[in-house]
């Protein structure tokens, strides 16, 4: 009951002083604006990150092999898919899904009205297997129609299309090496162009895994991946290593690596037959990651700024409050009330302030992120990794936003305590007469 009426007391005073306490709320409200923004747009880029890379090498965790016997191309041969899936059931890891996948590297060319273009990926799917990627991405024009394609189907990356200056409908040539060094070519009818000019986008088109199998002499159910996605990201590196064990006994493993460096040192040495891999998609983000701590450093950087303004603001504001409510603190000590109670009464103020603070400037970055969505960044190069849609999106986390909120009070808390607690240990006549020192 005690408590109630100082809660009651608290929102009292807090709405009687709200000219006071304007100053703090908008320098709290503020603070909290830029560093729940910042955050939030910082974890947006990196999901954005991921997600674009999750599509691009298809996993979360991604079993691959290099087999020596075609010049360490990527090549999980049928039978040994066969043995790797038998490894996945047998880790109990249970993926939302698996995805495999050929992939051919810098290897295919794509020829259209006499003009060749050198394609950086050519990728060999399993259509009906990752309908879900491809009903979820942006086309240049119309979508992919599932009801139309077949073994001749090809979908096409824009930069691709528009070099060449074709469309949706065309046929086009792909000239695809063998792993003996041989030229394949086949005519496919570009059905759909995917509206994608990341760094993951370029001069990419994605066939029939099948075809593409045929094509480059792979063998009947190769690939050269085998993708595992899961719905909860949390601990890969443990999933990565639970699988890792499980397929030592089975087939021969290279080592655990954790960046792209040690995956190209892995992939360097000497060896017979195929060698697997396990890695999770970090291994192929390193290097961007190395950009993402950069950002992480700036974001730091501001993060301690608005935190030492709220703490500035917080104490010269009370200070300034307190000592205009002298001998209002000091009727109420003659009154009865400890200086406890007093103290306690103070707090509750400042934790309502706080909410309504904090409240006012999440909302305003809520508002500021839904307008920045607007704007568009595709004119800087190699950005779009980190938008969607070329669009700046952020994404607010749960637990950064606790942290962020959890940061404030405890900046808030030390810069108020001090004069509060001054405030109530003054002499009781030194109060009532107007001469209390903050």
């Amino acid at each position: 009951m005690k408590y109630i009426k100082m809660l009651e007391l608290a929102v009292k005073y807090l709405i009687r002083y709200r000219r006071r306490y304007l100053f703090l709320f908008i320098a709290m409200g503020f603070g909290f604006f830029l560093i729940t923004f910042i955050t939030s747009i910082k974890d947006g880029m990196t999901e954005n990150v991921y997600l674009t890379a999750q599509s691009h090498y298809a996993g979360d965790v991604i079993v691959t092999a290099y087999d020596a016997d075609i010049r360490k191309l990527s090549r999980i041969k049928g039978s040994d898919a066969e043995i790797v899936v038998q490894a996945i059931d047998a880790s109990q890891l249970n993926p939302e899904r698996v995805v495999y996948r050929t992939m051919s590297f810098e290897r295919g060319t794509v020829y259209f009205n006499g003009m060749g273009i050198p394609l950086k990926y050519v990728i060999g799917v399993d259509w009906e297997n990752e309908r879900e990627y491809f009903e979820n991405i942006t086309y240049q024009d119309a979508p992919i129609n599932f009801s139309d394609i077949d073994e001749n189907t090809m979908v096409l990356s824009s930069p691709v299309a528009e070099k060449l200056g074709l469309r949706a409908g065309d046929s086009i040539i792909l000239d695809q090496p063998t792993t003996e060094g041989y030229k394949n070519t086949r005519v496919f009818v570009v059905q759909a162009i995917i509206e994608d000019k990341s760094i993951f986008g370029y001069y990419k088109a994605f066939v029939s895994r099948d075809v593409l199998n045929d094509m480059s002499g792979y063998g009947e159910h190769a690939c050269s991946s085998i993708g595992l996605f899961f719905n909860d990201r949390i601990g890969l590196s443990e999933k990565e290593q639970i699988l890792y064990n499980e397929l030592v006994p089975r087939v021969a493993m290279g080592p655990v690596v954790f960046g792209r460096n040690d995956f190209t040192k892995a992939r360097s040495g000497t060896w017979k037959g195929a060698r697997f891999f396990v890695i999770t998609l970090s291994v192929y983000l390193s290097e961007i990651a190395e950009l993402l701590d950069a950002l992480n450093l700036i974001t730091y950087f501001l993060y301690v700024v608005m935190l030492l303004i709220i703490f500035v603001s917080a104490s010269v504001t009370y200070r300034l409050i307190l000592y205009e409510r002298t001998r209002e603190i000091g009727t109420m000590m003659a009154l009865g009330f400890y200086g406890s109670d007093i103290r306690t009464i103070l707090i509750f103020e400042t934790i309502f302030l706080g909410i309504l603070s904090l409240t006012a400037g999440f909302v305003l970055s809520a508002l500021v992120g839904e307008g920045l969505s607007f704007f568009k960044f595709t004119s800087i190069p190699s950005f779009d990794i980190f938008t969607k849609d070329g669009s700046l999106v952020p994404l607010y986390q749960f637990r950064t936003v606790l942290i962020n909120v959890i940061a404030v009070f405890c900046i808030l808390f030390p810069a108020v305590w001090f004069p509060v607690y001054t405030s109530s240990k003054s002499p009781l006549p030194e109060m009532l007469s107007g001469g209390m020192k903050t």
